[in-house]
């Protein structure tokens, strides 16, 4: 599939896109308490979903989500890759609750 935009826009590419957002985060191994701790929230989830609608490597992801093992790192074509290892990091620099 092509970028979306508003002449490509559907309610179901809209929803096929956000779960391959979704597999991206988790299979990156952040979750989404990590998005959710983010400082500006509302920012960064704004703007994770923006790139991924406007990405055009739907295909090659969903290849790449199905191939992969977990807790890796997110493939360098992902417009959110650099977002999701930064919240990786902080991850990993989270205390472990017990």
């Amino acid at each position: 599939m092509l970028k979306l935009d508003s002449d490509t826009l559907t309610i179901e590419a809209f929803e096929k896109r956000m779960r391959l957002r979704r597999r991206m985060f988790a299979k990156s191994g952040v979750s989404l308490a990590a998005l959710h701790a983010a400082q500006d929230l509302e920012s960064v989830a704004r703007h994770s979903v923006e790139t991924c609608v406007s990405c055009n490597a739907d295909e090659t992801c969903g290849r790449w989500l199905d191939k992969t093992a977990d807790g890796g790192k997110p493939p360098g074509f992902c417009p959110n890759h650099r977002l999701i290892e930064d919240l990786q990091k902080e991850e990993r620099l989270r205390p472990k609750a017990r």
